[in-house]
């Protein structure tokens, strides 16, 4: 329940007042098209609060907006169930009740007064700079809430930012004299590296048909379309000059100098050339794309496409993998020109048999137990091993180390200052290092003063983070939560 309030703390206590409003203007996308079940108005009772059937209404209702927002409009309730948007919705109502109970219990309190003064300077309801309660009760009916209902939730946000400031615990010079030494410090290391190429393993029969036993729902065929494809390319569409001065005069702000200076006609010729043949291309194609829904397109080319396609780019793959059966996607921009596509059949992935998974399976097995066999050499190995002194690194290391490339140096940096051993070994793709730790510095001595304000900014965060965990466990354990629904 809390990991959604940890994700979105500042949703939750700073700007949390405002939620109620932050579909307003955008519709009210996603109201009314779930049914919470309920033998009563309570959603949930949670230590002296009840979360309201219609409260949770409004909540699941705003969350849908957004998600909706990030599903281009598309958003259906089979969907929403699948993302556990009810759920999410609840979660995020719990977490506020909580915190509501917990100031309400310290003596934190909001007057009239301060409702009246937040509420008509919000921007969404200003008219030339005033409050306009024409407005206000116009937004709030097209949003089927009510004056009484707003003004509460409004209360209860003003009431998380008191309680959020008491919760800001500043970072003591201790504090950051540690961050600043973990963040800036050096190791001076010695390293001895060991290449997967070294080990030897040719696997049996019996092993790799083992191996694939128990990872056969990795070796699946991939998803597949029967489509009916039209394309139309650019390079179709014929041209003549009165056509493209036209186009110029159309869309003069296309044809730019570096400047921004309007280029004249001869000299961005080429430009409006293609912009006036990719426009009407896709003009024709979205001609074929009616036609092709309606199911009278004659030019339809009849074809299967695999997910894993190369000659589909991954934007193009992911649209179509979200379509349905009988569906017929609007024109697509690929390197081939426009593509109208109408999905016939869906063809399901499947688990391949053995023969067809073997050569994948052999590959994934060899590569797995040299993996192992390697971690044992080096395990067998760094009881004693010698290595090479490379010395100081730090987590801004500029340079490929030695033996390794940059890639693979900045991989093993992150990963040597998440370690706590002062002798170890880092796994990377092929290769394991072995690594010892001989000592340890501050890059220069004035370098903490030098980052003062990044360290207590990045220290703050990890700060209010480890209490904001906290405080949610204890109030956790405060106060009973009884769910309805």
């Amino acid at each position: 329940m809390i990991g959604f309030m940890q994700k979105h703390k500042k949703y939750l206590i700073i700007t949390i007042w405002i939620s109620s409003i932050a579909f307003l203007g955008a519709g009210f996308v996603g109201w009314g098209t779930y049914s919470f079940s309920s033998t009563s108005n309570a959603a949930a009772i949670v230590g002296n609060r009840q979360i309201t059937i219609d409260r949770l209404q409004r909540e699941y209702a705003r969350l849908y907006n957004v998600y909706n927002q990030l599903f281009n409009g598309t958003l259906d309730n089979e969907q929403a169930k699948k993302l556990g948007i009810e759920e999410q919705a609840l979660n995020t109502l719990i977490s506020r009740a909580l915190m509501l109970n917990y100031a309400h219990d310290m003596g934190l309190r909001v007057s009239k007064e301060e409702i009246i003064h937040t509420l008509t300077t919000m921007d969404a309801f200003q008219n030339n700079g005033k409050f306009d309660e024409i407005i206000y009760k116009r937004l709030l009916a097209d949003n089927q809430m009510r004056p009484k209902d707003f003004e509460e939730e409004l209360s209860e946000g003003i009431l998380l930012q008191k309680l959020d400031a008491l919760l800001e615990i500043p970072l003591t010079p201790l504090e950051i004299q540690a961050i600043g030494e973990a963040v800036f410090s050096e190791d001076h290391l010695r390293i001895q590296i060991l290449n997967q190429s070294t080990i030897t393993f040719n696997p049996t029969e019996e092993e790799i048909r083992k191996y694939w036993e128990e990872n056969k729902d990795i070796y699946q065929t991939e998803r597949g379309y029967e489509v009916l494809k039209v394309s139309v390319n650019s390079d179709s569409i014929l041209t003549d000059d009165e056509a493209l001065r036209k186009h110029y005069e159309d869309f003069k702000n296309q044809f730019l100098d570096e400047n921004g200076q309007l280029l004249p006609f001869e000299k961005a010729k080429d430009k409006v050339t293609a912009h006036y043949k990719s426009s009407q291309a896709e003009k024709e194609s979205l001609k074929e794309y009616i036609s092709l829904r309606k199911g009278e397109n004659k030019k339809a080319e009849s074809l299967v496409i695999y997910e894993g396609d190369s000659n589909y780019d991954t934007e193009f793959l992911n649209l179509l993998s979200q379509a349905k059966e009988q569906e017929t996607l609007k024109p697509i921009k690929t390197k081939e020109g426009f593509i109208t596509l109408k999905v016939q059949k869906i063809i399901p992935s499947e688990p391949k048999s053995y023969e067809d998974a073997k050569k994948d399976a052999t590959e994934d097995f060899t590569a797995l137990r040299k993996t192992q066999l390697l971690e044992e050499k080096a395990t067998a190995l760094l009881a004693d091993f010698k290595g090479i002194d490379i010395g100081y690194v730090s987590r801004e290391n500029e340079k490929a180390l030695n033996g390794l490339n940059m890639q693979e140096s900045q991989d093993f940096i992150a990963q040597l200052f998440r370690k706590n051993e002062a002798k170890g070994y880092i796994l990377l793709k092929d290769k394991v290092i072995l690594y010892e730790i001989l000592d340890q510095r501050l890059k220069n001595s004035d370098i903490i003063t030098q980052n003062l304000d990044f360290l207590k900014r990045n220290g703050e965060q990890v700060k209010s983070r480890l209490v904001e965990i906290a405080f949610m466990e204890h109030l956790l354990n405060l106060y009973k939560i009884v769910r309805k629904i």
